[in-house]
This record gives structure tokens, sequence and C-alpha cells, in this order.
């Protein structure tokens, strides 16, 4: 389900971000995916984190988290694809994974970016976090 992207272009209709808050009313927020989609493609993955995942040791003591953050990858995708195969489209999977983890886990919104591609180096704005 994960595509190599071209280090210089990623070309998507739709993106989200989801990033770790250690607290829910922290304003520091850790970033961890950028999941998108072009129409008619399985989903676009682009790691803001490690491929190993990051040490959950001072950021959570929830062993869910903890799970999670030790390898996003491997939940990402298996999230996904459950809520993509529920739906049978990859965008509706998309804002169902978003509407289902807003606690600990925060996206953005689905933001769609109609044909305006991210240039590299991708800069990202984390609203709140400080």
């Amino acid at each position: 389900m994960q595509q190599a992207i071209e280090p210089t272009e990623i070309a998507l209709d739709a993106y989200t971000m989801c990033s770790f808050l250690p607290n829910l009313d922290s304003a520091r927020a850790i970033p961890l995916v950028l999941i998108g989609y072009r129409q008619g493609e399985d989903p676009w993955f682009v790691w803001l984190v490690p491929k190993e995942g990051i040490d959950a040791k001072g950021l959570t003591d929830d062993p869910y988290y903890a799970k999670v953050l030790g390898d996003p990858r491997a939940y990402f995708v298996k999230k996904l694809n459950k809520y993509v195969e529920e739906t049978g489209c990859v965008k509706r999977g998309i804002e169902m994974l978003v509407d289902c983890h807003q606690n600990h886990l925060a996206f953005t919104p689905l933001t769609e970016l109609r044909e305006t591609p991210f240039r590299h180096p991708l800069q990202v704005e984390l609203v709140g976090a400080f």
C-alpha cells in the first residue's frame, strides 16, 4: 500500500497531517505522518519520523500510544487499510481515520489541493505548537 515518491515533488489531491499530542491540553505536537491520496490510487504516506519510530519515554506512559510511536508505519497502514476496505474509497477511509482518532493522535482537516503540488523541502506549520 505504500508507494515510493519522487523527493522533489509530491502531487496529491488531498492530505491530512497526523501529530502526536503528549497531553490532550498540550501546545506541543510531534508530527508523525502526512497521509494523502490521488484520485484512483492507493493512499500515500510521507513519514515525518524515522523508520524505527520514536521512543515514547517521556512522552507517554500509555502502552497503546507507546506502541503506536514505536512503529507508526505499521499502525497507520493497518488502520487506514481497515477504513479503506470498510468504505471502499481511499478518500472516505482517510476521513474515517481522521474522525475516529482525534485524541492524542491529532489530525489536520483533510485539505484538498486542487493540483497544487508540494515542493521540496516540505514546509509544515503546526498550529499551536511552539
